[in-house]
């Protein structure tokens, strides 16, 4: 899984394939020092992370990692050289196209925790990445993804326990970076060791997102909200839905997937080639439910909608204890 940026077609392939790619020695030694001295100068200053409004958390209590540095681009201008960096440009055109947004960078630290973070998946199409700061091992709070697993259903839906879902870890050394769709089954570990582990997250959508953080180009455009963007700026913001999941698939994968690529649709990301875009099949998709977690999940949402969020997440907290 060790690839060398210059192996460009087979690198855009198996990401495509798998969802997950790792790339070692992306950045120059020289940036990486500079990066790893700016995360250490910004952690001192903010020891347990930021609240929403970019303050620093005195609480020592906060130790899930659950409160990342959400300001890096404004603390320090060392981070911008690796939306800069041309390897990253190249791999982010192939998959966005030309132009795109860097909607977010965040930085977070783990500490020693039991807190995992269970598996879900972020909004459809986009292309994210993950730096390694600190030389991560396996339980060290290292995030987890299921190969190839954008295009299943929800995970909550799935017997993700099944061992055809191959997991893979984000573990490695200080420089080495992943690249991952954010609409894959994902989670975070626990961290059993006393060594707290940094990584620095991105995510970069394209020309249509109005999620517009940087924009990397001068010129950016104005496109308006078509009929097709208004469409998938739902279905493609709610990829735990099954049914509208499903209705994004169907839309992205089989009936649109020329005019989605030539209008550059909101939360979808090109397609490889033909061949990429038939591999959803219906059959296959829907196979992959699991009848029992499909009625909990629907019972559990019908009781949500009748007992309200708060006193909803009150009895299954009494029924965990």
């Amino acid at each position: 899984m060790h690839k060398n940026i210059h192996n460009e077609n087979n690198l855009i392939e198996e990401l495509y394939k798998d969802g997950i790619i790792k790339i070692k020695n992306i950045l120059d030694t020289e940036i990486l020092d500079k990066i790893i001295i700016a995360k250490n100068e910004i952690f001192t200053n903010f020891p347990f992370g930021q609240d929403k409004n970019y303050e620093k958390i005195d609480n020592g209590n906060t130790t899930t990692g659950d409160y990342p540095i959400k300001n890096l681009l404004d603390l320090n201008p060392i981070f911008k050289e690796i939306i800069k960096n041309e390897k990253i440009k190249y791999l982010t055109e192939k998959v966005l196209g030309k132009d795109y947004y860097l909607t977010n960078m965040s930085m977070r630290k783990i500490p020693n925790t039991d807190h995992i973070l269970h598996t879900h998946r972020d909004y459809c199409g986009g292309l994210s990445f993950s730096l390694l700061l600190d030389d991560i091992s396996l339980d060290q709070g290292e995030t987890f993804f299921y190969k190839n697993s954008h295009k299943n259903p929800p995970p909550n839906f799935v017997d993700i326990n099944d061992e055809k879902y191959e997991k893979i870890s984000t573990t490695g050394n200080v420089g080495d970076m992943y690249f991952w769709f954010p609409d894959s089954w994902h989670g975070r570990n626990l961290n059993l060791t006393k060594n707290q582990t940094c990584i620095l997250m991105g995510d970069f959508e394209n020309t249509n997102t109005r999620r517009r953080s940087t924009y990397i180009y001068d010129k950016p455009s104005n496109n308006k909200m078509g009929f097709l963007n208004k469409i998938f700026s739902n279905i493609g913001n709610n990829p735990n839905n099954l049914f509208k999941h499903f209705i994004y698939c169907i839309l992205r994968f089989k009936f649109l997937n020329k005019k989605v690529d030539k209008e550059k649709t909101i939360y979808t990301r090109l397609g490889l080639d033909n061949s990429f875009n038939d591999n959803f099949t219906f059959k296959d998709y829907l196979g992959k439910i699991s009848i029992k977690k499909f009625f909990k999940v629907t019972i559990l949402s019908t009781i949500k909608v009748f007992i309200g969020n708060k006193f909803y997440y009150k009895l299954k907290n009494a029924i965990k204890k």
